[in-house]
C-alpha cells in the first residue's frame, strides 16, 4: 500500500505520515511535481544486520585503529595542554 505526498504536505504533518509508515505504507514524497523519495517501513532484517558503509572505506587504515588516539593526534598541534 502507498500513499503520496508532497515535501509541503509531509513538513505540515509529518506525525501522522511517520504513523503510516509504521503501519506499514509506503510514502513516495514529491517536490515540485516529481518524487524524490520513499519513506517505507525498515524491515527487521535489515536493522538488524546495519553495516556503517561510511567507515567501510576506512577500514583497512591503520592510522584509525584507535579513534581516540587518533584525535589526540591530530589535536596536539592545537594547543599544548
Amino acid at each position: 500500500m502507498e500513499r503520496k505526498v508532497t515535501a509541503k504536505e509531509l513538513r505540515n504533518k509529518v506525525s501522522s505520515v511517520l504513523r503510516e509508515v509504521k503501519r506499514g505504507k509506503e510514502v513516495f514524497i514529491s517536490y515540485r511535481g516529481k518524487e524524490i523519495a520513499v519513506l517505507k517501513p525498515v524491515e527487521e532484517k535489515v536493522s538488524k544486520d546495519f553495516n556503517a558503509v561510511g567507515f567501510g572505506m576506512w577500514k583497512e587504515r591503520q592510522d584509525l585503529k584507535d579513534v581516540e588516539e587518533w584525535l589526540a593526534e591530530k589535536r596536539k598541534p592545537r594547543y599544548s595542554g
